[in-house]
């Protein structure tokens, strides 16, 4: 009777232990499930206050320009360029050197030192350095002013690149985005000569649609007539959309024209043209109306068998 009152004892004390162990778990659970409660009520809160992600094709597809992707373009354009740099920088050091080396060799000969060269053997050495030394640096100066205008072309054609348009289907794309897929021609002026240039496009508009070109005229400059004023530019029609398109943001379009043509020396007076091939660098560029006639007969087509095979003979690069 002893035993089983003290095991009855012990099992009542043991019971309160065991009550508190379980009301103990039993808020530790309802508390992390209030815990999560409020999580998830203040992501949804956040979720619904902050504003949807941009789908803007033009902020996803396309890059703003940098030196980077410049450089990178550069490389590709004179891939031998770097190396050539590196070769004639160190022959500049080491005729430089051998200039320098030479001095002593001199003065010793000069002063009659015992074991001395002779003085037309010095002065030849001399004269050889000074060669190496002017052609090294000559050449290394060639390709390095090279690159330097080489790296103002792309980074002024990746400005451009950032000028928007809007097609006949009123989607908004910047120019860059057109790469590969059309060949655009943007004529600059008074609205008398924008809508003249354009008149003049009609007379070849199946063979440079064809040839993937894309004609963009954007008067930005005033008329000096009223008749010229007086002409309106014909709106975008479903047939034109591979034909031509409509600025955006005109003022871009006119501040970067005003940069090249004062860069340039060009005057505005007559009008300017860009022509740009596939890969989107600057095929030409002038003065007045562009050579359409030219683009017809010399552009290769990018639709029809030879689509694509010829994309390479694009023409030259470089302004007109």
């Amino acid at each position: 009777m002893a035993v089983r009152a003290i095991a009855t004892q012990t099992t009542t004390r043991a019971r309160p232990a065991s009550l508190r162990r379980r009301l103990n778990g039993l808020r530790t659970t309802t508390r992390a499930q209030a815990a999560g409660n409020e999580n998830k009520d203040s992501s949804a809160t956040s979720t619904a206050k902050s504003p949807p992600k941009s789908t803007n094709r033009l902020s996803s597809n396309f890059r703003p320009p940098s030196k980077e992707e410049a450089s990178l373009r550069a490389e590709a354009e004179a891939p031998f360029r770097s190396f050539r740099i590196v070769l004639f920088g160190f022959g500049v050091i080491s005729a430089g050197l051998a200039n320098l080396f030479s001095i002593p060799t001199l003065i010793g000969t000069l002063a009659g030192a015992p074991n001395a060269k002779e003085l037309s053997e010095a002065l030849q050495d001399i004269l050889i350095n000074v060669t190496a030394l002017g052609g090294c640096g000559w050449l290394l100066k060639r390709d390095l002013d090279g690159r330097e205008k080489q790296m103002a072309r792309l980074m002024r054609e990746d400005q451009l690149g950032m000028c928007q348009v809007e097609l006949a289907n009123k989607k908004v794309l910047r120019l860059g985005q057109l790469r590969g897929a059309a060949r655009p021609v943007i004529v600059v002026g008074s609205q008398e000569q924008v809508s003249n240039a354009l008149k003049l496009a009609e007379k070849y508009r199946q063979p440079l649609v064809e040839r993937g070109v894309l004609v963009i005229g954007i008067p930005i400059y005033p008329d000096g007539t009223e008749a010229g004023a007086d002409q309106e530019i014909p709106a975008l029609t479903k047939e034109d959309l591979r034909w031509r398109a409509n600025p955006v943001r005109v003022n871009e379009w006119k501040a970067w024209f005003d940069e090249q043509a004062g860069a340039s020396g060009k005057t505005v007076e007559q009008g300017l043209y860009v022509g740009l091939r596939l890969d989107g660098r600057v095929r030409a560029s002038g003065r007045g109306c562009p050579p359409l006639d030219q683009f017809a007969a010399s552009l290769p087509p990018t639709d029809g068998f030879f689509g694509g095979f010829l994309d390479g003979m694009d023409g030259r690069v470089g302004g007109g």
